[in-house]
């Protein structure tokens, strides 16, 4: 009765106060952007994807405020003082919180898995009137194999049909071209593409000098485990799913590529919003029981203030993880523990009984 009782408001709470954030950034997005949107179908896919960027990016200040709330009500109506008059401790009073706040954050992070991770693409793409399939153009990357260092060039990129056009390949010893193969279109097959009517062109050397050797392939098998879309979204900026962003690391660490920026897309989805159930722990045992022992305005602001401040600098050291001039462990990893092992200090400290 007690857990579902404090479950109840806590979740109320919460969600109300996701709802209104959500809300408000969806709603100021749209104002800025709305009267560019052609027709009122459009207008209402941009806002709902708007806001699915803003439950994805605020949903741990909803955890925090919801608590923060609901403990604070708490306070006014005396009901924890009775919650303590009748045996229940510190750490049991917590234990709704707990459970509401992982269950919050699972869900979204499941979400992540989904096309839930695209939302903010979705918004871009319809804020440029792009309702089409889209193109991406011009991609220029390293690809190694057992066989070879290879730099590869393609034209166009169109993922929609696991396609792409003007493709190009460049094999390299010794860091200088020795043979380069070209297709006018490849399709993806499962876990490679496959290029038809390729031309070969290889340099021999020869005592008359160096000659060009051309031949023709009539099926080229190449970029193994290259998706469409994650050769997209690595090579373009664009989001990627938590399984996207899995494969795509496993992917780079196999060619011996940097993986820094999507550790830091890893991380920021699943490590950093992990902050918001430490600071919830701390604020809860934090705050007294009884109004008398605080000032409550100031408590809640106090609270609210230094929230928004721990959000603001571990969003600030994720941007910088993403931009590749620090280690993401460091920056958005190592933060996030610091603040767990604070936390469960404050576990270990709180009191059984108040």
């Amino acid at each position: 009765m007690f857990f579902r009782y404090v479950a109840f408001h806590y979740l109320k709470n919460m969600l109300i106060i996701l709802l209104g954030l959500s809300g408000i950034f969806t709603g100021l997005d749209y104002l800025m952007n709305g009267s560019g949107l052609p027709s009122f179908n459009i207008k209402v896919l941009y806002a709902f994807s708007r806001w699915e960027e803003a439950i994805n990016l605020l949903y741990p200040l909803a955890i925090i405020f919801g608590g923060v709330w609901t403990k604070i009500s708490f306070i006014k109506q005396n009901v924890i003082g009775s919650f303590y008059a009748l045996g229940v401790t510190r750490r049991e009073f917590f234990k709704p919180f707990l459970i509401i706040g992982l269950l919050v954050y699972f869900v979204v992070v499941g979400l992540n898995f989904t096309a839930f991770a695209k939302s903010n693409d979705r918004a871009d793409m319809l804020k440029k009137h792009e309702y089409s399939l889209r193109k991406t153009e011009d991609l220029f990357f390293k690809y190694s194999n057992k066989y070879s260092n290879n730099f590869i060039y393609i034209g166009t990129l169109l993922p929609e049909l696991y396609k792409l056009e003007n493709l190009t390949i460049f094999r390299m010893k010794n860091h200088k071209v020795y043979e380069t193969l070209t297709a006018k279109e490849a399709w993806f097959n499962i876990h490679e593409w496959v290029a038809s009517d390729v031309t070969k062109k290889t340099k021999i050397t020869t005592p008359e000098g160096i000659k060009l050797k051309i031949e023709k392939i009539p099926v080229l098998f190449t970029l193994q485990d290259y998706e469409p879309k994650i050769l997209k979204s690595i090579y373009s900026d664009q989001q990627l799913t938590l399984t996207e962003s899995l494969k795509a690391k496993t992917l780079l660490d196999a060619q011996g590529l940097g993986t820094g920026v999507i550790r830091s897309d890893i991380y920021s989805k699943v490590i950093t919003p992990l902050f918001s159930i430490a600071l919830l722990m701390i604020l809860i045992f934090r705050f007294p029981f009884h109004a008398r022992y605080m000032n409550i305005a100031t408590t809640t602001m106090q609270a609210l203030g230094g929230t928004l401040f721990i959000w603001g600098i571990l969003f600030a050291l994720q941007r910088m993880g993403m931009n590749g001039t620090v280690n993401p462990e460091l920056v958005i990893i190592l933060p996030v523990l610091l603040l767990w092992a604070y936390a469960i200090y404050t576990w270990i400290k709180a009191d059984s009984r108040i």
